[in-house]
């Protein structure tokens, strides 16, 4: 389980295409751009009334009204370049410019504009023309910004003990972002960044603190706990996303608006068990045992305690063993009467023992003669006693799964033998699939919504990765999780 194996543990890229959108919307809906001005009615003027250029400017003009921009801009143009100086010059000069500006000819557009402005400075037109020559100038840097790449942070321990672990979420990353910039429709490649976050709170805040200064659009990482809620804090004041990839634990990304954590929780991963198995599984009378003293196996306890009530279903027991020896002692502890009324047991072990307390707790619980289900954690996934979790239509929460008949799989592994020249460690695996699993999610997002990515998280559907489900729905902690079940001594996946 990640506790275990991690417990040790910018301002986003500038706001420039959220302004043109609402530019956008002002200029197409005719409050920016108004035609009228130049086009309708103007007062008695002493110019000169050339028939040709009048006749040319309503052509040009019926052209911008039907959105036949280069058209309207030609046409305009050779009604002020033609006939000398006449009572519609000024307006076709801010007709021209307007329609460059509709086809996306920005530099000609400002040309055209800045020419009206400094040859005609007292024209009613002048103020018109400032105004549409900046809108031209904000679509020219945005252009220009839309074909800059996208900027992926990562902040990991670069030095120190924790390099190999860093290197091994890396590989999956590097995997990931290598394959979003070869695809044949990628329009901004990414580029990564690097910040050492050591194994210090402090440093892993200043690294987030200078990938924002970077203007990078998202960081992934740290790894472990006390710089994980370091780092969420520096992040969520410089508003750059933020996607923890391991730490399960409280308090990192809740109540935040740009940090997300890969892992769920290990209250989370109690809650949706309990809502699984009311929802899904249909069970209304629940018993809890767990470890005292077992952080993992008490906030998961917690966690499922809550959900069963928030649904309206009843726990009837709820017991933490006085110490992980009891689980050998769970019908002396618990007892047969007190399950008596009792559908399911959730039994949240964790450990490094946690498989050998599982036995145990199976062994007990067949001595006493029970017939309910057992609900489990991740602990429970691919247990040498398959036939004895039957017997109890086992069925536990997973957070991460590898089907090595995936062909995607297959073919993560033959790329990661390419670039590393051997299979990942089996130590490590989590660590590769889970870089790889969240940078692939980042990237997809990221290209569609590059300056409002935390919104596109919490709309997005979930996403089912290699190894990994996601989805940030209903708050920033993942809720994505597998659902299994033993049955004849196999492995079925429920949802």
């Amino acid at each position: 389980m990640a506790p275990s194996g991690f417990r040790r543990g910018r301002v986003a890229v500038g706001r420039l295409l959220g302004g043109l959108l609402g530019l956008w919307l002002v200029l197409w809906t005719g409050a920016g751009l108004r035609v009228e001005p130049a086009a309708a009615q103007e007062a008695p003027s002493p110019l000169p009334r050339i028939e040709a250029a009048e006749t040319m400017f309503e052509q040009a003009l019926r052209a911008f009204q039907q959105e036949e921009y280069g058209i309207a801009a030609r046409r305009f143009e050779e009604a002020y370049t033609q006939f000398g100086f006449h009572r519609k010059t000024t307006a076709a000069m801010l007709m021209a410019g307007k329609a460059l500006y509709r086809s996306g000819r920005y530099a000609e557009a400002i040309r055209v504009l800045e020419d009206l402005m400094r040859t005609y400075p007292t024209s009613r037109y002048v103020d018109e023309a400032r105004r549409v020559a900046g809108y031209a100038r904000q679509q020219q840097e945005g252009t220009a910004q839309a074909t800059q790449p996208l900027q992926l942070g990562i902040a990991l321990p670069l030095t120190g003990d924790d390099v190999a672990l860093s290197q091994a979420m890396f590989n999956g990353i590097r995997l990931a972002v290598e394959e979003y910039n070869e695809a044949p429709d990628t329009r901004r490649p990414i580029r990564m960044v690097f910040r050492d976050t050591g194994n210090d709170p402090a440093r892993a805040r200043a690294a987030v603190q200078e990938l924002a200064e970077a203007n990078v659009d998202v960081v992934i990482g740290p790894l472990f706990s006390e710089e994980a809620r370091a780092a969420a804090a520096a992040a969520e004041r410089a508003r750059v996303p933020l996607v923890v990839p391991l730490d399960a634990s409280n308090g990192v990304a809740e109540g935040r608006d740009y940090v997300f954590q890969a892992n769920p929780t290990l209250t989370m991963r109690g809650r949706l068990m309990a809502r699984f198995a009311v929802r899904n599984l249909r069970l209304r009378d629940f018993a809890v045992v767990a470890e005292f003293g077992n952080a993992a196996s008490e906030r998961m306890a917690e966690g499922f305690q809550d959900e069963v009530l928030r649904e309206g279903a009843a726990l009837h027991y709820f017991k933490l063993l006085p110490s992980a020896a009891d689980w050998y002692r769970l019908p002396e502890e618990v007892g047969p009467d007190t399950l008596a009324n009792v559908e399911a047991l959730y039994l949240p072990i964790a450990g490094a023992r946690a498989t050998t307390y599982v036995g145990a707790a199976l062994s007990g619980l067949a001595r006493m003669g029970v017939s309910l289900r057992v609900l489990g954690n991740s602990a429970w996934h691919d247990l040498p006693m398959a036939q004895q979790a039957s017997a109890f239509s086992t069925t536990y929460a997973n957070i991460f799964e590898v089907n090595p008949d995936n062909p995607a799989v297959r073919a993560f592994l033959q790329r990661f033998r390419a670039l590393t020249g051997e299979a990942p460690a089996e130590q490590n695996q989590r660590l590769v699939y889970t870089g790889y699993d969240v940078a692939r999610y980042l990237t997809h997002h990221l290209a569609a919504a590059p300056r409002s990515l935390p919104d596109a998280l919490r709309a997005a559907e979930p996403y089912e990765g290699l190894a990994l489900r996601l989805d940030f729905r209903e708050g920033p902690v993942n809720q994505g999780v597998f659902f299994h079940r033993y049955r004849l001594g196999q492995i079925d996946r429920l949802r």
